[in-house]
């Protein structure tokens, strides 16, 4: 099992599991332009419906506590980055503090609430369907190579997380050593960038006389798409609230 749980896909039977692949790329897309665009009556909307969702996958954020640390310093910079520029941008009587600070904690909440549609939505989406969704996209549009692209986009569902796996373990294989409490930065750099590429490397060549040894052809679709009333269930359930986030964020 993967110690680093993030960005995993995680086979369950759950409702969204079992979603026709097209309709959760679809809900997807849909709510991180809701999410863009809407207002603060979006963003809640969809912290709410983000719970429900990862509820029914079996999703818990304590669960992912340690890898949303990165995400968490990442909002802190944004915070403090958009409270300096909304500051600096305008004059000092133009806006105040307060407002300064809603804008920022604005920014940050819409940026955790994609980072968590990314999350949910690879926990649910196995590559072979996503590559599937990709194929059955571009396959109508002329002159593009719809095989090659989908392929390209399903492996970066499997090689990502194998990245975050990979500097998982060299920086546990660092502690037991005692380098991870080294000061000088660069020595520490050295010691991840160069196992990192070595074990990317590897596990690219490993993973590409696999698909060979397999026969491999990307214009094959490995999975049938089908249609049921659970599917159009749930998805009015997800579709119809991001549909209307999107009307109310353009028309009013």
């Amino acid at each position: 099992m993967a110690e680093i749980e993030i960005l995993h896909y995680h086979p369950g039977t759950s409702p969204l599991h079992r979603l026709d692949p097209r309709l959760k790329t679809l809900l997807m897309l849909l709510y991180i332009t809701a999410v863009l665009t809407g207002s603060l009556l979006s963003w809640a909307v969809t912290s709410i419906l983000l719970l429900i969702g990862s509820r029914a996958a079996g999703l818990h954020p304590l669960a992912f506590r340690r890898e949303l640390k990165v995400f968490g310093f990442l909002g802190g910079v944004i915070f403090i980055s958009r409270l300096l520029a909304a500051i600096s941008a305008a004059a000092p009587e133009a806006v105040s503090s307060e407002a300064a600070a809603l804008a920022a904690g604005a920014a940050v909440w819409k940026f955790l609430l994609i980072v968590w549609l990314g999350i949910l939505f690879t926990a649910v989406m196995n590559p072979v369907e996503f590559h599937s969704v990709v194929h059955w996209i571009l396959r109508p549009v002329p002159g593009v190579p719809a095989g090659r692209l989908a392929a390209q986009t399903s492996f970066t569902l499997v090689l990502l997380p194998r990245l975050l796996d990979a500097v998982h373990e060299i920086r546990e294989a660092r502690r037991a050593r005692g380098i991870e409490g080294r000061k000088n930065p660069l020595y520490r750099l050295r010691t991840l960038v160069y196992p990192l590429f070595e074990k990317l490397l590897t596990d690219m060549e490993e993973f590409s006389l696999a698909l060979e040894a397999r026969c491999y052809d990307e214009n094959v679709v490995r999975f049938r798409f089908r249609l049921d009333r659970a599917d159009l269930l749930w998805g009015w359930l997800f579709v119809i609230p991001a549909v209307t986030m999107l009307f109310l964020a353009y028309f009013f």
